[in-house]
């Protein structure tokens, strides 16, 4: 019988709306040796939130902010993390909104989402970024636009911030280490395993999604990454993109083949998250 691990997850989704619950969640979650949840909002129409301006992205806010509230209720520790996904950006120029209206919306959005950091209410930024799918020059600039933004933002408050942007390797790490300025938790969400090394070097967190390959990869560039489920908590699509309940099996296999040892599983899942978000893992 394989152990339980104790599990970190830095990157998930939850719709009170239209997802599973958080109750049932929280329970399969500890039940697996889950401990914390770095929990980031949905885009807005997954809620049913239009968006005619920056301040309509309130109630996304809050909505996550109380199933966070929920979350800890029932014994996990969370890190909000707020703000409007690139997708939002794209969708905006999609129904005739100018790029850089809809980047000034997103900037504004943005400066809301850090007022809740401000006051302790989050605890980050994201996921700021640019489209990983192919769009229109004037989108992804209009993205940088906002990503420039955040690390910005990012900097005044010493806050962490997740990334979304395109798997492009070496290329990608270098541009994003670039536009860094110095900011110390910049979260690259969806990190590739196999540049996660390479990430950690240029200043970068890599988040690696919490598949074997991706982590057999990633363990070969030393052990300062955290990783992610990226669970989207769609009835429509059970499980995906990770099932956060499967993370600790994933490192107990790893753990008995021998890719990674007890104490390398505690630093990504245990350590690497209790020095990233000053938190502490007490379960």
């Amino acid at each position: 019988m394989l152990p339980v691990v104790r599990v970190g997850d830095n990157h998930l989704h939850l719709n009170p709306v239209k997802g599973m619950g958080v109750r049932e969640f929280a329970e399969r979650f500890l039940a697996s040796g889950g401990w914390f949840a770095g929990l980031v909002n949905l885009t807005s129409w997954s809620y049913g939130v239009k968006i005619a301006g920056a301040e309509d992205y309130e109630m996304v806010y809050r909505l996550t902010l109380d199933a966070a509230r929920a979350l800890r209720e029932r014994g996990l520790q969370v890190a909000v993390i707020l703000g409007p996904h690139p997708a939002e950006l794209a969708r905006l120029v999609e129904s005739g909104v100018s790029a850089a209206k809809a980047a000034s919306l997103l900037a504004r959005a943005y400066e809301i989402a850090a007022g809740y950091v401000r006051r302790g209410e989050a605890s980050g930024l994201g996921e700021a970024g640019r489209p990983h799918w192919p769009a229109p020059r004037e989108v992804v600039e209009a993205c940088n636009a906002v990503l420039d933004r955040v690390i910005e933002l990012a900097l005044e408050l010493d806050c962490v911030v997740h990334l979304h942007v395109e798997r492009g390797g070496k290329n990608t790490v270098d541009d994003l280490a670039a536009r860094l300025k110095g900011a110390r938790k910049v979260v690259l969400h969806h990190a590739e395993g196999v540049y996660a090394g390479y990430a950690l070097e240029k200043g970068l967190v890599p988040s690696v999604p919490a598949r074997e390959g991706e982590i057999t990869a990633a363990v070969k560039g030393g052990c300062g990454f955290v990783v992610e489920s990226d669970f989207l908590d769609d009835p429509a699509r059970p499980g995906a993109v990770v099932a956060p309940w499967s993370i600790s099996r994933t490192f107990a296999r790893l753990i008995s083949r021998g890719v990674l040892s007890s104490s390398d599983a505690e630093r990504i899942l245990v350590k690497n998250i209790e020095e990233l978000y000053g938190v502490e893992c007490k379960l």
